[in-house]
């Protein structure tokens, strides 16, 4: 739900910062006052496009920022964490547009693309006006609505997962009927088979021969130094012994202990000469092994350039060569064995499909009651609302094709739901639809942008009730210029205009109870009397009942 909406030089707002709670909320105002300049906003934070008009004459650019909970968003915790952001917490949006069009978006302030936070929000806020054409009116995602209220997920992944099978074994069929192949097409591809068997190529083979093809290189390097230090030492040996031979043959006392020095430094530097030359013998290094490495290295990377750049798309390629080669080497046996299979998936699919269909003829009679019993409490008791469910294709959600019909008067023809009702009438269908269907969709925050235009009385009464249950199970916000409907709100804001000889700006002011019965009495008659205040305080407080 929105819980902060700051607004900065946005038309004619100069700086607005309002907190909202759970609950009904409505926005009363005269006409032009500003009210759906609201609503203009939060749409921003939809993705709406944007506009270097919506920047006001206050400065060079406009700031629509909204702090969200997104604690019960399922699909958006999951964005957020795909993305690498906290799940815990609020998370604030911010839309920036400067006078020359220019947009940036910001997430927690940092700036992500429009893309990514209306995939966040998509299912986080409904804005609903007399023409809705969002997902209630598009028949094509009636199906979706109808499984959603159905409720059996796993029978769909089951329905979607037997389609996908018998789907890819009539496609592989197909496949085989269109192709035509001669001998040195089969020939070729036998040999391109075969090719990719020989190479019997793993998965770690090609990183665990360059490792070790470069250790190879290493001590490779290595030994041709110490080589070249064994062949210097060779001269080095024969001088040290002529010096240490000289030595004994001094007087002791010209060089005391210089003797047993001297022979000792030689014999150690003899024995650790001797060391290293049998260390590198005892490597198992072998010029032949480093020549195989390089050609299996090279195969390797030949097969790769020919079948797939990873291990995994060799091994696909080698397994769509085998299902060719079977194919034109046995067609007729491999047509007769597809069919049987085709036969076997399609009666899986089929049992599948079967009883989710009859699941749904069976929940869409609930449905339909349970729509018309909410269009009974918007004062259109003639109203009928049918699910009509007629045998398609088969396809991933079964053979259904569903589509919503309506009939809004008595002895009226069912018809399409997106070929009915206008107005005032469309508006009250759409309310008693979406307090059947925006629980199911997770919507967090639904606004209604004077949706009660052309209603009055018992009917705006009734309209006012049913957005506050709506709001049970959703944050609810109003754009409304009658009483009757206001008086089911929770929370009550004015939006009005503050004109001086040069600026005209909109403001919005949170109401108490007793400014709220005020405007209420204001909205009912257009005055302030004791008549018209006694009878709005015992309209607030009857809706309240």
């Amino acid at each position: 739900m929105i819980k902060n909406l700051y607004i900065e030089n946005f038309i004619l707002i100069d700086q607005l910062s309002l907190d909202f709670e759970d609950g009904f909320h409505a926005f009363l105002g005269e006409t032009g006052a500003g009210k759906s300049i609201l609503i203009d906003a939060i749409s921003l934070l939809c993705a709406d496009r944007a506009s270097s008009n919506f920047v006001g004459k206050k400065g060079d650019r406009t700031i629509v920022e909204g702090t969200f909970d997104l604690s019960n968003n399922t699909h958006a915790l999951k964005v957020l964490e795909e993305a690498g952001f906290e799940k815990n917490g609020d998370v604030t949006f911010t839309r920036e547009i400067t006078s020359s069009g220019k947009s940036t978006t910001r997430m927690n302030h940092r700036i992500v693309t429009l893309s990514l936070m209306k995939d966040i929000l998509k299912n986080e806020i409904d804005i609903h006006g007399q023409r809705d054409t969002q997902y209630l009116l598009n028949r094509t995602s009636h199906i979706h609505l109808l499984d959603e209220y159905v409720n059996q997920p796993n029978e769909l992944e089951l329905c979607k997962e037997k389609y996908q099978v018998y789907k890819s074994l009539v496609d592989d069929k197909k496949q085989t009927l269109m192709e035509t192949y001669n001998e040195s097409d089969l020939e070729f591809l036998q040999y391109q088979l075969n090719e990719i068997k020989e190479a019997n190529l793993s998965e770690s083979e090609e990183e665990e021969l360059i490792a070790k093809e470069k250790q190879f290189k290493a001590i490779k390097a290595s030994y041709e130094k110490v080589n070249a230090l064994l062949s210097d030492y060779d001269q080095i040996d024969s001088t040290l012994y002529q010096i240490q031979k000289t030595v004994r043959s001094f007087d002791s006392s010209l060089l005391p202990e210089g003797e047993d020095l001297i022979s000792e430094g030689y014999y150690n530097l003899s024995e650790g000469m001797d060391r290293l030359r049998k260390l590198f013998v005892s490597f198992d290094f072998s010029e032949e092994e480093v020549n195989q490495i390089e050609e299996r290295l090279f195969l390797i990377q030949r097969i790769k350039r020919k079948y797939g750049n990873r291990i995994e798309d060799i091994k696909e390629k080698e397994l769509e060569l085998e299902k060719q080669i079977e194919r034109i080497s046995h067609r007729q046996e491999y047509l007769e064995e597809i069919d049987k299979k085709i036969e076997i998936a399609y009666q899986e699919y089929e049992k599948i499909a079967r009883s989710i269909s009859k699941t749904r003829k069976k929940k869409s009679k609930e449905l339909d009651q349970d729509i018309a019993n909410h269009l009974m409490d918007l004062s259109l008791p003639n109203a009928q609302f049918k699910t009509i469910i007629e045998e398609s294709e088969a396809g991933p959600l079964g053979f259904d094709r569903v589509e919503f019909y309506i009939s809004m008067n008595k002895g009226e023809e069912l018809k399409p739901l997106i070929k009915t009702a206008s107005g005032g009438e469309l508006s009250r269908l759409m309310l008693g639809l979406k307090a059947v269907f925006s629980k199911l969709q997770g919507v967090q925050t639904i606004i209604f942008d004077e949706i009660d235009t052309g209603v009055s009385g018992k009917v705006a009464n009734a309209i006012g009730a049913k957005m506050k249950h709506l709001a049970n199970d959703a944050q609810v916000f109003a754009v409304t210029h009658l009483a009757p409907v206001a008086s089911h709100a929770d929370h009550i804001y004015l939006v009005h205009k503050k004109e001086d000889q040069n600026t005209t700006i909109t403001t919005v002011e949170k109401l108490n109870q007793k400014e709220t019965i005020e405007q209420l009495a204001l909205l009912a008659s257009g005055s302030l009397t004791d008549a018209s205040l006694k009878a709005a305080k015992e309209l607030y407080e009857k809706s309240r009942g």
